[in-house]
Order: structure tokens, then sequence, then C-alpha cells
């Protein structure tokens, strides 16, 4: 305001508390009267001719603390009219009101000053006003066209007209916007440096946070950073970043916080069209595996309207979780639904479509699409390309697949044969593979008897008296067994296997065929006790379901 021409022309002398000269002044308030209690609501700046200070010291002081206690930004006084010269002392009087105090020395119009000032201040607030409809409107028209994620960010960027930055509660950036700045600049070791700046995203504040004075050189230089959480409370799932300082940091929080209100809204959109999709994948599933569509053209009429593209082959596969015990209902739910996007993505990455459902706790069930000639070749590339997916995106699995079938009503049935399979496939050793009915065999069977208590009797005939053995004991005498057994009986390859070197090896297995009672020489006896073992696998990795559905699983 020192520098405006109508002030200038009064040629201004600071006369004290000059370290307060940067205060934001709001408002321009003329007054010759001593007392302005509550007739201020704080940032003015006082025009006055003089009439305040023409009391004693004491007068003076007690004027200049009142406007200091009602927050005012300046007080400027003009000389001739009632004050000739400036009482003595008041610079010191303004430095400890800590109220700056300006003089004139030549006459100008308060009048003025104030109808210059004010234009400034509401052209300011104007602006201010018009850049946040503008932004208003921006984001909502985003958020009624059902913007996507890097759409929102690219905007956003647009209107602060600098690069941002969308990641995730691990630093890793989902959408980006370099407004000119190259992305290999932007984001080189971007984890490292995002985790030097702002806030922590599962913090509790809503608050735009900036950060400290880490980070390369160049960004220190520039100043902080600026970012918000995106997400509601518990639920944050992201932070936008604004990766440079700002000459308006209101502004950039408003853009900043608007961005992150229309990314949340897309983001519960979108995980509440999956979960109506995810449910009507899993009606049409159930309706195919019951028997209520037994029509192909209308299978492919229903499978069409949700996604499914018409292709050569269709291909049954089952995924399933390997088994936590511990896990509780909230956790397995979670877990099965992580599961479930992991699928989805993995077909969609493959290039394909398909019909996915969670049939039962830690079981998804998928109908997949082979698109290409159809072959056996082309059939086992599609399911390579979708586990391979899977590796990446849900560690501790096993999956089922059954013959690929040109129809999808009979490529739906395969499930059960799917199902089987990676039911036995969890008893395997090992996990993020896949099997087909060729791997199980055996252990196919006795998964599929695992519960009949005549197997189990089975079972416990045969190596209950070694269980108890290694329970009293500690030795393992199990795993040995398990080592020889899956070597054939072969004592050097069991050697090799289990470490043990030769005369240790033959003691302990003797001391096994005395627990036993058996011998471990003849092919039989190595059937009987390997089958067995199935058995016990099978139980350890939980009952066999059969195909209840994922209504049966909602009932239950």
């Amino acid at each position: 305001m020192l520098a405006l021409p109508v002030l200038a022309a009064g040629r201004p002398r600071v006369v004290g508390a000059a370290a307060h000269l940067d205060r934001p002044v709001r408002w321009v308030h003329i007054s010759e009267a001593a007392d302005l209690t509550d007739l201020l609501e704080g940032g003015e700046l006082v025009l006055s001719t003089g009439l305040p200070l023409t009391g004693d010291e004491a007068g003076t002081a007690a004027y200049l603390r009142m406007l200091g206690e009602q927050r005012v930004a300046g007080l400027v006084v003009e000389l001739g009219t009632h004050l000739v010269r400036l009482p003595r002392r008041l610079g010191t009087l303004a430095d400890e009101a800590g109220v700056p105090v300006v003089a004139l020395s030549e006459e100008i119009r308060f009048v003025e000053v104030t109808q210059q000032v004010h234009q400034l201040i509401v052209a300011d607030r104007y602006a201010e006003v018009e850049f946040a409809r503008t932004t208003h409107e921006v984001f909502t028209s985003l958020n009624i066209a059902r913007a996507s994620t890097t759409d929102i960010v690219t905007r956003a960027s647009e209107i602060l007209g600098a690069p941002l930055v969308l990641e995730d509660l691990t630093r890793h950036v989902l959408a980006f916007c370099t407004a000119g700045t190259p992305a290999a600049r932007l984001l080189d070791h971007w984890a490292e440096r995002s985790r030097l700046h702002g806030t922590d995203v599962r913090g509790d504040t809503g608050e735009t946070g900036h950060g400290g004075a880490a980070g390369t050189g160049d960004e220190r230089a520039r100043g902080a950073w600026s970012a918000v959480p995106v997400g509601v409370g518990s639920e944050r799932w992201g932070r936008l970043v604004l990766p440079a300082a700002t000459a308006e940091p209101s502004r950039a929080r408003m853009v900043l916080e608007r961005a992150a209100q229309s990314l949340q809204l897309h983001r519960m959109l979108q995980q509440e069209r999956d979960a109506l999709l995810v449910q009507a994948l899993g009606g049409l599933l159930d309706d195919l595996l019951s028997g209520r569509v037994t029509d192909e053209a209308e299978a492919l009429a229903r499978a069409g309207a949700l996604g499914l593209v018409r292709s050569a082959a269709y291909v049954p596969l089952v995924v399933r979780a390997v088994r936590r015990p511990e896990a509780d209902a909230l956790t397995q739910g979670e877990r099965d639904r992580q599961l479930l996007t992991a699928v989805r993505q993995s077909v969609a990455a493959a290039g394909q479509t398909a019909i996915v459902s969670i049939r039962r706790e830690g079981t998804v069930a998928v109908v997949l699409t082979c698109a290409g000639p159809y072959g056996e070749q082309r059939t086992e590339a599609v399911l390579g390309a979708v586990c391979e997916g899977l590796r990446g995106r849900a560690p501790g699995w096993v999956a089922g697949t059954a013959p690929a079938s040109t129809g999808l009503v009979t490529a739906a049935r395969g499930l059960a044969e799917a199902e089987h399979v990676a039911d036995v496939g969890v008893t395997m050793p090992g996990t993020d593979r896949l099997y087909r009915s060729t791997d199980v065999r055996l252990r196919g069977l006795v998964a599929l008897l695992r519960d009949d208590h005549r197997v189990q009797g089975f079972a416990e005939t045969e190596l209950g008296r070694l269980l108890e053995h290694d329970a009293r004991t500690g030795e393992g005498l199990l795993e040995l067994l398990r080592a020889h057994l899956e070597a054939g009986g072969a004592k050097t390859e069991t050697a090799r296997r289990t470490g043990l070197s030769r005369p240790t090896l033959y003691s302990r297995l003797r001391a096994l065929e005395r627990v036993l009672g058996v011998s471990l020489e003849t092919a039989e006896s190595r059937t009987s006790l390997h089958t067995a073992l199935m058995v016990l696998d099978a139980r350890a990795a939980g009952p066999y379901l059969g195909s209840r559905s994922n209504r049966d699983l909602d009932h239950r």
C-alpha cells in the first residue's frame, strides 16, 4: 500500500514496528477516536491526522496498545492538521505495541486511499471467488462425466500449471501429469523423495502437508511440496502430491482438495459398479451350474451383456487360496475379494474376458475366453498368461482347470472338475501352480474320499503309531518316511534328500520300521503308507466343500 501513488505522494516514513510491514490489509478505516475497541475486526489500516496522539506519552502508549489488541495492520498519521511533529519515543512505543506506524509529511486525500485500496481488495476477493467457482465447475463436470483417475489428475495439474502425482500408501505412483516436466525427472526415485516430503498419508488430519528441508538440492531451492490425503477417515488409500512450492498456497490447497474429492468419488463409483457386476456374474454362473440356463444362445447373450466377448473356445478355471486357519471371517472375506480382483486383473492383462465369481471361501471360479484359433496350444498359452499374472498379484494360490470347450454352457459344467483339481492341488507341495486332472491322479481320488470315516480309519491304522511316537519324542520320523517314499524306496536318493549319512539313515529306517510294525522293502507296504500320507495331507488342507455357491456362502 505504501507504494501506491496516492500514499507515496504523502512522502511516507516508517516510524516504528517496521518488522511488521508484511501484514496483509483487509480494509481501511479512517478514525480520530482514541478508543476503537470492538469497532474493528482485525487487519484494518487506520488513517488518522494524529488527534489521538496529541496527549501525553501514557495516552499515546495506551492508544497503540489498544490498536495492537484489535490486531490492526498498521497506523498512518498525516502531519499538519492536529500534529505538527511526532511525539517523543513514538517509534519505541510502536515497537513495544507491535503496531507499524507510518508518518506522512505531505497532505493527501484519505478518501482516495480508501477507494483505491478497497477496489484492490474487492478485485482480489472477486478473483478468488471466480477461481473457486471455476474450480468447482471443472471438477463437477469431471464427476458428472465419470472421468478417469488420469483425467482428474491431468485437469488439476492444468489448473495449477504444475506437475501433479497421485501415489498410493506405499508411495507407488498411480497417476501423474508432468505439466511439461520430463517424466524421467519427475518420477526418478519417486518413492524415496516422496517419503522425505510431506506428512504421512495415514495421518488423521485433513490439512495439506508440507515437506521439510529434505530432498534434492533443486527441490530444497524450490521449497516445500504440498499434498492432501485421498480417501475418507481410516479408508484413506493415497495422496495427491504437488512436488513444487507454489506462490498461492490457498489456491493450490483448494485445487488439491477438490481433486482428492473427485478421485474418491470416482473410486467409490467404480467399487459400486464392480460390486454390482461381480454379483451379476455370480448369478449367471449359478444359473449355468444349476442347469437353469441350458440354452447356448441365452448363455452367450447374458454373458455378452456382462462384458464377455464371444470366443472360439472357453476354458474352466478355479483358483484356490492356500488355506490360513488363523484367519477370521472378516480377514478371510477381504482375502477373497483381493483374490477375485487379482484374477480379474490377470484375465484383463492376458487380453481375455471371463465370467468370474467367488464360489465359496477362498475359491474363485472362472470361465475364460480363449481368443484366437482354437487349439490346445492356444489354450495353454492363455492359461499360462493368466497364471503368470496371478503370480505377481496374489501369491499363495493353486489353480485347477478342465478341458476347454467350444460352448459356454459346457465349459461352465467343467468347473466341477476344475474345482476338484484345485482342491487336490492345495494338498500338493508348492503354491502358485496350475494343475490338471492328469496331475492329481491317486491324490485326486484321496481328496474326494478324505471325509469318509473308513478312509480316515485306514490312515490312522497305517500312521497312528508313528504320529504318536513323533509327538512323544520329537524325532520327526514322519518326514523321514515322506522323503523315503517320495524317493521310491531308494536309500541312496533318500540319503541325498535328507542329508543323512548312510549309517545314520539305515539306523533311522530300522527305527521307523519298528514303530510302524511293517517293512519298507515291499512295494505294497510303501503304497499303503504313501496313500495314508495323502489322506493326512488332504485332511490338513481342510474339508472338501464340494461346489457350494456364493449364495450358500452368503447364507452361512
